[in-house]
């Protein structure tokens, strides 16, 4: 069976498929400098940025952000959760036999 023969598929049968490098039409790059850059490739884009010392960043720009959410946050449900299994540390006790030594080894 390939994917899309299973009756309950909710799309067509599947292909592989290879994303280009290139940029049809270019892509004006205004970051890099005083001045825009066109770039027709993305290898070409990463290689300039290289060159530059520049890396690409995903940042949190504060509570007015509309695309990303602060990453060094956690929900309250997560954080009484993490309370719970650090108050647990050193309260379980040990339910495994004692180990064994030469000196407390005693035969038969």
């Amino acid at each position: 069976m390939g994917v899309g023969q299973w009756p309950f598929c909710p799309h067509g049968r599947g292909t592989g498929t290879v994303i280009g490098d290139d940029i049809p039409g270019g892509f004006v790059q205004e970051n890099f400098g005083n001045q825009p850059e066109t770039f027709y490739s993305k290898k070409a884009m990463a290689r300039r940025a290289k060159e530059l010392g520049l890396i690409n960043v995903a940042k949190w720009a504060g509570p007015s952000d509309k695309h990303l959410t602060r990453w060094a946050t956690m929900d309250p449900q997560t954080l009484r959760n993490a309370e719970k299994l650090v108050a647990r540390v050193g309260t379980a006790r040990a339910t495994a036999e004692p180990e064994v030594t030469l000196e407390t080894y005693r035969p038969g």
